[in-house]
């Protein structure tokens, strides 16, 4: 794996399931950001960057479809390339997988989350070879 430091910014309204997915990116050289709703993930996405955003999709106050198309629109109106989002949903219909991909997320995983899903999908996205 390389010594890269990743910047992940994690979006989840439940402090149990933000715990579980730091606990799942232990093997990652990273330091995490953390939001509880969508309001709060684009107020942290315009004023930082990051390497990936782990984005829960249903959330009060603005949902993670939402988020997901405001943080398209920060990127678009800075003219920088796109940051990978891995959208995370209990909700397994296909109607959410089109809404999430139609926002802008690169990936969707169901809840509940395996540290082995999250690991291959967050490495893939990052381009980063676990291995290395």
């Amino acid at each position: 794996m390389q010594d890269s430091l990743y910047s992940i910014l994690i979006v989840d309204d439940s402090e149990a399931s933000r715990a579980l997915l730091r606990e799942y990116l232990k093997a990652l050289p990273c330091i995490v950001d953390e939001a509880c709703d969508g309001e709060d993930a684009v107020q942290f996405f315009s004023h930082g960057r990051y390497d990936i955003v782990l984005m829960d999709i249903i959330m009060p106050l603005m949902d993670g479809v939402d988020a997901i198309a405001a943080i398209r629109e920060i990127e678009q109106e800075r003219g920088v390339k796109s940051t990978p989002i891995l959208s995370l949903s209990a909700e397994s219909s296909v109607a959410t997988g089109v809404d999430c991909m139609k926002a802008g997320a690169d990936r969707l995983l169901i809840k509940p989350v395996t540290r082995r899903g999250l690991e291959t999908a967050v490495y893939e996205l990052l381009n980063v070879d676990p291995s290395a």
